[in-house]
């Protein structure tokens, strides 16, 4: 439904206009509930044409326009509900939950910080919250919220929550407590999860990342017995990559990739992925970001703060990023959005691009367009707070590989760093990663062959930003990491004009939160055992090898 918003509040009228204001409201706030939106949207216009400074009516208008999507009118109306009643925290809180979503984490967390002090009583403001916090990078403030959201349910044996509410407040705590490196405790409350709602498919897959599995401790009976309960393309790829982890904890990559292909084909089938318009983005990136428009350096913003670590996911990404943020001058501020958001809402023209804007071949040619200091500046500013209170900060986002012809010319004087690894544990890797459902710069690891595709652009286009930015891209071979760290590391921290200090090789005793796809992994010392793991998967990836060797890497 298309949500139009009303006008903002000015002077009360007459109350005569609705008979009874309150029974309207009652209503509006049952058909939210009921999900009748629309019914919901007409009752609140009703009660803001009697009375403009109707608090609640505003607020249902913005919960309304936020589950539309439209998350800018969503933020307008949401302000207007917090002007007229500046405590209530869960107008701050779905506030900062929609500026969450329109990438501006600086006013979010202003929002949210508001809304937690005093801290609200309200265990559904409480999850929102957490939420906020948790995108934003502040975990221990989400796990503070989310344990007080569970003591709350905990000690009500009256509260209307029912299962679902509470087996996705154990989920939300559990996955805090892992990226906080608080493994034990999230694995104690995604099991809390799990008993509430059995068929809860993200929490299962969560919790077979947490640990190596055994033969004497894993969860196969109890996955293998959900499979008829999998009916979405979603719970099949939540189960199935549960499934997949623990059949190679045990030694059976076999069944592993048999349970990967169970898991991705409906899901596959339902988003249809255009690997053909993928391959368009990389042509016009090449195209229009050529030598000649790349040099000499256009006059962006002189910051030399961020170092950019890009790459294909699964490639060295989070190591090299634990490895930097070791350092006393940088901050390991973890996979940011704001580049793409803050090119994407240049490119439309204000501030109400979605937060996981996509590129397309038309975008690429508007991107060009962008003034970059102007760029460098607003990317700068949406890492705010997160960033700016040590010297340099890490931006470990690996898709900004797509970017970085609109990077060097909008901060010349940041460090890009690119990952490189061997094509087929690349390929092998991003197949066997569960990435975000719904995010679609992800869709080729839906298929093994298309990974090696993906791969293949990929390569081409670091070919050309080697080309058409000399010297602007460091190269680091994850193999010659794992293989030699002390050399590797020093050469990484000089191309950072950063000073050595021991302690970037010690950097898994540090006591951080890590957001990524690698956490267990990263607060490892530095291990060898996945160079080279293909090979331990036999017919299985013999197409893909083959469609790697015919383009040219191996003989």
């Amino acid at each position: 439904m298309q949500y139009n918003a009303p006008k903002p509040p000015g002077s009360p009228r007459l109350k005569s206009t609705v008979p009874d204001i309150d029974n309207a409201h009652r209503a509006a706030v049952t058909a939210l509930r009921d999900g009748r939106l629309r019914d919901a949207h007409q009752l609140c216009l009703q009660i803001l044409q009697a009375d403009r400074r109707h608090a609640d009516a505003w607020f249902i208008c913005g919960v309304i326009a936020g589950q539309n999507r439209q998350h800018a009118k969503a933020v307008q109306v949401l302000h207007n509900a917090c002007s007229l009643a500046p405590r209530r925290a869960e107008y701050r809180a779905e506030l900062a939950k929609y500026q969450v979503a329109l990438g501006r984490p600086r006013q979010a967390l202003e929002s949210a910080r508001a809304a937690a002090s005093p801290m609200p009583r309200s265990s559904a403001t409480l999850n929102t919250l957490g939420g906020v916090f948790s995108h934003c990078g502040e975990h221990a403030r989400a796990i503070d919220c989310y344990r007080a959201a569970v003591a709350k349910l905990e000690a009500d044996a009256d509260s209307e929550a029912g299962p679902a509410e509470r087996a996705e407040l154990y989920f939300n705590l559990a996955v805090s407590l892992q990226f906080a490196g608080q493994q034990e405790e999230a694995e104690r409350r995604f099991e809390q999860a799990i008993a509430l709602r059995p068929d809860y498919f993200k929490a299962h897959s969560a919790l077979a990342t947490l640990r190596r599995q055994t033969p004497q401790h894993n969860h196969l009976p109890r996955l293998e017995a959900l499979r008829g309960s999998a009916r979405s393309a979603a719970d099949r790829l939540h189960l199935g990559h549960a499934l997949a982890r623990e059949y190679e904890d045990l030694g059976e990559p076999a069944r592993a990739m048999d349970c990967l292909d169970w898991a991705k084909r409906e899901q596959r089938a339902a988003v249809a992925y255009d690997f053909a318009a993928q391959r368009r983005v990389f042509d016009s990136l090449k195209s229009t970001f050529d030598a000649n428009s790349l040099a000499p350096a256009a006059a962006g913003c002189a910051s030399e703060e961020p170092i950019f670590i890009v790459g294909m996911p699964r490639s060295g990404t989070s190591l090299v990023e634990q490895i930097l943020g070791s350092h006393s001058q940088v901050f390991a501020a973890g996979e940011l959005p704001q580049f793409p958001q803050q090119v994407a809402q240049l490119v439309a023209g204000g501030d109400g691009a979605p937060a996981a804007a996509e590129l397309d071949a038309a975008s690429v040619a508007a991107a060009a367009r962008i003034d970059p200091a102007e760029l460098g500046r607003a990317y700068l500013e949406a890492t705010r707070p997160r960033t700016g209170h040590t010297p340099r900060f890490t931006d470990k986002l690996p898709r900004n590989f797509l970017y970085l012809g609109l990077i060097h010319r909008a901060l010349p004087r940041a460090r890009i760093i690119c990952l490189r690894r061997d094509p087929m544990d690349t390929c092998l890797s991003n197949y066997r990663q569960l990435f975000a459902v719904r995010a679609p710069h992800y869709y080729y690891n839906l298929d093994l062959q298309t990974c090696g595709r993906y791969f293949i652009e990929f390569d081409r286009l670091i070919s050309h930003w080697r080309e058409a930015l000399p010297g602007a891209v460091y190269e680091l071979s994850y193999e010659a990491l794992v293989e030699d760290p002390p050399t590797q590391v020093a050469a990484l921290l000089a191309h950072c004009g950063l000073p050595w200090e021991e302690r970037c090789l010690q950097f898994h005793r540090r006591d951080n939160a890590v957001a990524t796809p690698s956490a267990a992994q990263v607060k490892q010392a530095i291990y060898r055992t996945s160079v080279g793991r293909w090979r331990q998967y036999g017919d299985a990836v013999q197409p893909l090898y083959e469609l790697l060797r015919e383009a040219g890497y191996y003989a």
